[in-house]
């Protein structure tokens, strides 16, 4: 058997016969580490496909939301806060010492820190989002899922180039160019991307006129693809990415007016913000300190494959580095209680995944495999402003804060199937992992300040030696059967990994670290999912339903205290998530095809307590100044969620007409458990496209709108620092340009 049977492949290659016009094109994933047609995986897979990004002008992954509707995005301050949740759980923490429970995998490597998940959609092939645990394939950080994204390889035996460029509402200009071209026939290829995004953005501050939340990004991807021989081949990718931000800015949503800064004849938010448009849908702010967010990522894979005797051999073996310098003016009005509010974060990894893979057609199949993780966190934090104490002209509280944590982690893996029969398939998977985590904490009071910054710093502290190491067992049980030829059910049962947490937040006390209450435990995912994979009309309809149970144990949750003013980490006892899911795609002919994406999710915490909501009384669960939040729904969690899409081609003499529209709904969410502030009521978007075009796509000219009829909508809602009280509060929010209708035009060209 050749190599190019095992290897990873796009769904579609230019040498590829098209498929006949009664059925649809085949859809290749790697969700188990091996390449397979989506109908026979027994997973929940949800495939987005290049050319639906490309639809819909989605280029990042916090968008992806509008048409994989298990995903959630929350946004934050920072792209280090920011969050991707699948069925309602994943991680939103600032701690360095706390990992993600979505992994994003680049290109089989695995990328170890959320901010550096957050870069723009160009050269992608498709994207994979794996719902529920994956440990036993994809290891400790899968807890919840696996954003699975797979980049255009180069092609042996043909060059291609495919562009665009497209300007649009806020002075958006995107522009986006893939390449690869054979050096040698059969044997070399090389292919290169890049991309360049500007806008403007949706707030302006009026303090300074500066319009913020913008876009100012580019980036870079090489490979190169070397088949030396039948049974040997080499995959080397390089690439680079940029931005320079003005983000992430909130906005003011209501203010309380009695809140008054330096004492009792100090002014009040409501007179300093007096000009500013305050409401749900507010653009404008009034703030004197800097707002930016820049950040640097690059790194360098190769990936081997080698045919041994019927088995292949794969190694990836991957570094990456990731860079982010960001800061915000937290009080978020024009005097100084919080102007300085900073991070300098670098972070470096590297991994190595040994993999042995058996033929796909044997009775009995697997996947045997090795994987090493080694990365290091180091940010420096400044704090300075007066924290609202009534200081001497031009004096500051202030605290400088290093802290720097190294993880590695080690595991051995393996998958098998069984074929007792022709048309049954018994599912075995076991991972070990072994995690070590060693980390130091440093606080410091500059000497130019008054004293320690309040609330969100403290006394000068030191911790030299923050330790923990875990290990754990991972596995998946289920079975497979083949109704019919088109049509598959399975079963099984899933555990996944995620190892412990260490609380490195700005405000760490020796209270904390003597007692030990710093660590958090390890995350502990199960999950029972049920799922019929189908294909009807000689396959013109595919119809895909899951249903599934899931829990997480000890959630390792971060939450803001009201009362406090500051974050907190903590482990939820218990999470739940019980739903059902359904792709479903229908192409009566080549020129029309539908298609939709439904989740409906119910979740639940358990055993979570966190301080109260600004003016929560007793009779609503107030006591002491605390809540327990069991019961509740997750944060940001809706319970419906569907995308239902439409695309249609009429040949015109020696053009065509095409058309796109999608329609992506989220029910009603809560930002703050148990806070009727901070919902943000269900809406529907609309993304639609109209142009014309050469049927080989050689020149293609079309109008599109995103958000089409303007539906408002935030990411996050919480309260405003300081503006809180037992009786009332302020809120903020952070909207985003997706927030607001965007009109624009895109010429693009393929050959």
């Amino acid at each position: 058997m050749g190599l190019s049977a095992v290897a990873a492949v796009d769904a579609a290659t230019p040498d590829s016969e098209p498929p006949p016009a009664t059925s649809l094109d085949e859809i290749v994933v790697t969700a188990q580490k091996r390449s397979e047609r989506l109908q026979d995986v027994p997973v929940s897979v949800n495939v987005v496909s290049s050319q639906a990004l490309a639809n819909n002008h989605i280029t990042s992954v916090d968008q992806i939301q509008e048409i994989a509707p298990s995903v959630s995005f929350t946004n934050s301050g920072n792209t280090r806060g920011q969050g991707l949740a699948i069925r309602g759980i994943g991680t939103l923490n600032f701690s360095d010492g706390v990992e993600p429970s979505v992994s994003t995998i680049v290109d089989g490597v695995v990328i170890g820190r959320s901010a550096a998940s957050f870069f723009d959609f160009n050269d992608i092939s498709r994207i994979e989002v794996l719902r529920g645990p994956q440990g036993t394939l994809f290891g400790k950080n899968s807890s919840a899922g696996v954003i699975n994204v797979v980049t255009t390889r180069p092609d042996l035996n043909y060059g291609f180039f495919s562009g665009s460029a497209s300007y649009a509402s806020f002075n958006t200009v995107q522009i986006h160019a893939t390449a690869s071209d054979p050096l040698i026939q059969d044997k070399l290829a090389f292919g290169v991307s890049a991309y360049r995004n500007k806008s403007d953005g949706l707030v302006t501050n009026l303090y300074n006129g500066n319009n913020l939340n913008g876009d100012n990004s580019y980036g870079v991807r090489a490979k190169l693809l070397y088949h030396p021989l039948d049974t040997l081949e080499f995959y080397l990718i390089g690439d680079y990415a940029k931005s320079d931000l003005d983000c992430c800015v909130s906005t003011i949503r209501s203010i309380l007016p009695t809140t008054r800064y330096w004492g009792a004849t100090g002014p009040t938010r409501a007179q300093l913000l007096s000009g500013v448009a305050i409401g749900p849908y507010s653009r404008q702010d009034d703030f004197d300190g800097p707002q930016f967010n820049n950040q640097t990522s690059y790194g360098t894979s190769l990936e081997m494959n080698a045919q041994l005797a019927n088995l292949t051999l794969t190694s990836i073996s991957a570094y990456r580095k990731f860079h982010v310098n960001d800061n915000n003016d937290t009080d978020l009005v024009p005097i100084n209680i919080v102007n300085i509010n900073s991070a300098d974060q670098n972070q470096h990894q590297f991994t190595q995944e040994l993999r042995l893979t058996s033929p796909a057609t044997d009775r009995l199949s697997y996947v045997l495999g090795f994987f090493y993780f080694n990365q290091t966190v180091a940010t420096t934090t400044h704090l300075r402003g007066t924290g609202n104490l009534v200081l001497a002209p031009g004096a500051y509280a202030g605290n400088d804060i290093n802290r720097s944590i190294t993880s590695k982690s080690v595991s051995g893996f393996g998958q098998a199937q069984l074929r007792p029969t022709d048309r049954l398939r018994l599912i075995g998977g076991l991972r070990y992992t072994t995690d070590d985590y060693n980390a130091w904490f440093y606080r410091t009071v500059p000497a130019g300040a008054v004293g320690a910054f309040p609330i969100l710093g403290g006394p000068a502290f030191s911790a030299p030696s923050l330790a923990s190491d875990d290990n754990n067992v991972s596995y998946r049980v289920g079975l497979q059967y083949d109704i019919t030829p088109d049509v598959m059910a399975y079963a099984t049962y899933t555990t996944g990994y995620k190892g412990s947490a260490l609380n490195m937040l700005n405000n760490l006390s020796q209270v904390l670290v003597s007692s030990g209450a710093y660590k958090l435990q390890p995350e502990k995912a199960s999950n029972a999912e049920v799922g019929i994979r189908s294909a009807f009309f000689d396959r013109k309809l595919t119809l895909n339903l899951t249903g599934y149970y899931e829990e997480v144990r000890e959630f390792q949750a971060q939450t803001f205290d009201n009362v406090l003013n500051t974050f907190a980490l903590a482990n939820a006892g218990k999470l739940r998530a019980d739903g059902v899911e359904a792709e479903a795609v229908f192409a009566p002919n080549r020129q029309l095809s539908f298609s939709g994406n439904l989740a409906y999710t119910a979740t639940r915490v358990d055993g979570l307590v966190i301080g109260c909501y600004p003016g929560q009384t007793a009779a609503q669960g107030c006591v002491s100044g605390r809540q327990d939040v069991s019961g509740d729904m997750l944060a940001n969690s809706p319970k419906w969620a569907f995308s239902l899409s439409g695309n249609y081609t009429k040949p015109f003499g020696p053009v065509e007409l095409f058309a796109n529209a999608t329609y992506s709904y989220r029910s009603s969410v809560f930002f703050s458990y148990g806070d009727p502030n901070t919902v943000q009521p269900g809406y529907g978007v609309v993304n639609a496209a109209l142009g014309v075009g050469r049927p080989d796509r050689r020149f293609r000219l079309s109008v599109f709108a995103r958000n089409l009829f303007d539906k408002h909508y935030a990411t996050l809602i919480g309260t405003g620092f300081l503006d809180t009280s037992a009786t009332g509060a302020g809120y903020t929010q952070l909207l985003t340009n997706d927030a607001w209708r965007t009109v624009g035009v895109e010429v693009s060209t393929e050959f």
